[in-house]
């Protein structure tokens, strides 16, 4: 999202979240969560599998379909909320 279209939203939410999957899905896993808008990968280690993404959004419901988009990846195990946080208008 824009920064002008973040200025005009009532509310924005970030959350820092990992996704574990087997080592041999990293790849396809790192491709389909960079296909996701506002997704942003920080970290990957390959050798355990897990990737701290970070992800924004207007609302928290859009927030919350993404992490269950990201969750149903073929390959993704687990996706763990690590951080969230809430700035309003």
């Amino acid at each position: 999202m824009s920064d002008s279209n973040r200025e005009n939203s009532a509310e924005w939410h970030v959350c820092g979240v990992v996704v574990q999957c087997r080592p041999q899905d990293v790849f396809p896993v790192k491709t389909a969560l960079q296909q996701m808008d506002y997704t942003e990968i920080n970290a990957v280690d390959e050798n355990s599998g897990k990737l701290a993404v970070v992800m924004e959004s207007h609302s928290q419901s859009a927030l919350l379909e993404r992490m269950e988009a990201a969750r149903n990846i073929h390959g993704v195990l687990a996706v763990s909320l690590v951080y969230h946080q809430q700035d309003q208008n």
